[in-house]
């Protein structure tokens, strides 16, 4: 009886094995460098020479891509983030690229001519011998950007800030500069023939209405 009881107790009193666990950690899926819409996560993907014209990539991220020689025509980069971008040669004719962020990003020799980067952030890009022709810029921040050579013919730079920016041997006709920051910019041999000036912070960081002295 005591050895029933015994035995009673060996099978009633061992503790229940633990119910195995299932793990919580979610695996990050591959990028799919295929998506072409909305949002899509597209960050360091090889894009190079594609064909994107009036493709729908608002709010896309794009940081670290490569455009080189990638047709954006009237694509629509609205806050976008192209932080770190490979997109020289780049063709972004007319597209709309409001708030998009291309710090860091190479844009040399890119093609923006009536392209739409109001109230974009160019942090340090590089913009050296850009097409800038009528390009909407007002209220971007192009903080210690390379603009060296370009071509902005018209373009509308009011209220942006141009701080540090290089603009050596920029060609700058027409441009309105109204209300622009350009606190220590290179002006060394740019051209500005025609381009507005109201209330400019010149690059000796004094405010003037009429042409800075460059």
């Amino acid at each position: 009886m005591v050895v029933f009881l015994l035995g009673a107790c060996v099978a009633a009193c061992t503790p229940p094995s633990p119910a195995p666990t299932t793990s919580t950690t979610t695996i990050p899926a591959a990028v799919d460098c295929s998506l072409r819409t909305a949002g899509a996560d597209l960050h360091g993907c090889d894009l190079r020479g594609e064909n994107l014209s009036n493709a729908d990539l608002a709010g896309a991220n794009l940081s670290g891509a490569n455009l080189v020689s990638t047709y954006l025509y009237m694509a629509d980069l609205t806050n976008a983030d192209l932080s770190g971008a490979e997109m020289s040669n780049a063709n972004l004719q007319g597209a709309v690229m409001i708030g998009a962020q291309f710090a860091d990003a190479n844009l040399s020799s890119s093609y923006f001519f009536m392209a739409d980067l109001t109230g974009a952030s160019l942090v340090r890009s590089n913009l050296s011998n850009a097409n800038l022709q009528q390009t909407l810029l007002s209220g971007a921040d192009l903080t210690g950007a390379n603009l060296s050579g370009s071509y902005a013919y018209g373009s509308d730079l009011s209220a942006a800030t141009l701080r540090s920016v290089n603009l050596a041997n920029a060609n700058m006709q027409n441009v309105n500069f109204s209300q622009a920051d350009m606190t220590g910019a290179n002006t060394s041999g740019a051209y500005f023939f025609g381009s507005t000036w109201m209330n400019t912070t010149c690059p000796n960081g004094v405010a003037m209405s009429t042409e800075c002295l460059v």
